[in-house]
């Protein structure tokens, strides 16, 4: 038993300290690859089925759901005041993004690596406890919250410095660094005046004439959930393994 349990040490030690073998699902790019753009970006590609759920093999979160703290919003104008506690969030689509462009660009320090994303459509499901008022409507509830975000469409920059583990050299990236522009929003807040199906659907309507001036509330909270957990994926991948393995 004791000696088993010293093998089982010794494998994980070699493993943290990136000795691994590389599987076949990521795809390495030489550094002369004739066009790494295209190459680095087949190989997110291939890695978006694994990303869904996560890589338990190399310690890699999954992308669906994301989590979010919870947001408060308190928003004045037009004689409508929408204030509302959203907590419980989980962010899903994630997944389901495109890169539409990719520049990596090699460093002293390690790469950088600049690229437009987009992501058809995120969903965002939480609970609400809703104070508002409308005109001159006292409206208050809780429950489900809803809503749908198309074209949710960022660029970053990631910039990657090698660091040392032991003798080895691994590519480490800082936060990434995103602007964010969005399509559409429709917010939805479901059990809202149960007993009066036109004032909820007259609330919901004030509500989504206002979406893109809530959203702006959320939006801090979403970009840094998705862009945190992107940066953390990347992270675990490259820490993982070797500089010289991954850009031979």
């Amino acid at each position: 038993m004791v000696e088993t349990r010293k093998i089982v040490i010794t494998v994980l030690f070699f493993i943290h300290l990136g000795y691994c073998e590389i599987p076949s699902y990521i795809k390495v790019c030489p550094r002369t690859h004739q066009n790494l753009s295209a190459c680095i970006t087949n190989s997110i590609e291939e890695l978006k089925p694994r990303l869904i759920n996560g890589i338990p093999e190399l310690d890699v979160p999954g992308l669906e759901p994301l989590s979010l703290d919870s947001i408060n919003i308190d928003s004045l104008g037009g004689g409508t005041r929408l204030a509302t506690n959203i907590t419980n969030i989980k962010v899903y689509g994630a997944s389901e993004f495109t890169i539409l462009k990719l520049v990596p660009t090699p460093t002293k320090k390690g790469y950088n690596f600049r690229f437009n994303v987009n992501i058809p459509r995120i969903r965002i499901a939480a609970d609400y406890e809703l104070d508002s008022k409308i005109l001159f409507l006292d409206l208050k509830g809780s429950g489900p919250f809803n809503a749908n975000i198309s074209d949710y469409h960022f660029e970053c920059i990631m910039k990657g410095h090698k660091v040392k583990k032991g003798e080895n050299n691994h590519l480490e990236f800082d936060d990434m660094k995103c602007s964010l522009v969005i399509g559409e929003v429709s917010i939805f807040l479901d059990k809202l005046f149960e007993g009066n199906p036109t004032l909820a659907k007259a609330t919901n309507d004030v509500i989504n004439d206002n979406a893109h001036v809530l959203f702006d509330e959320i939006k801090p909270g979403v970009l840094k959930a998705v862009t945190g957990r992107f940066t953390e994926i990347a992270n675990k991948i490259t820490l993982s393994f070797k500089f010289e393995e991954l850009f031979p």
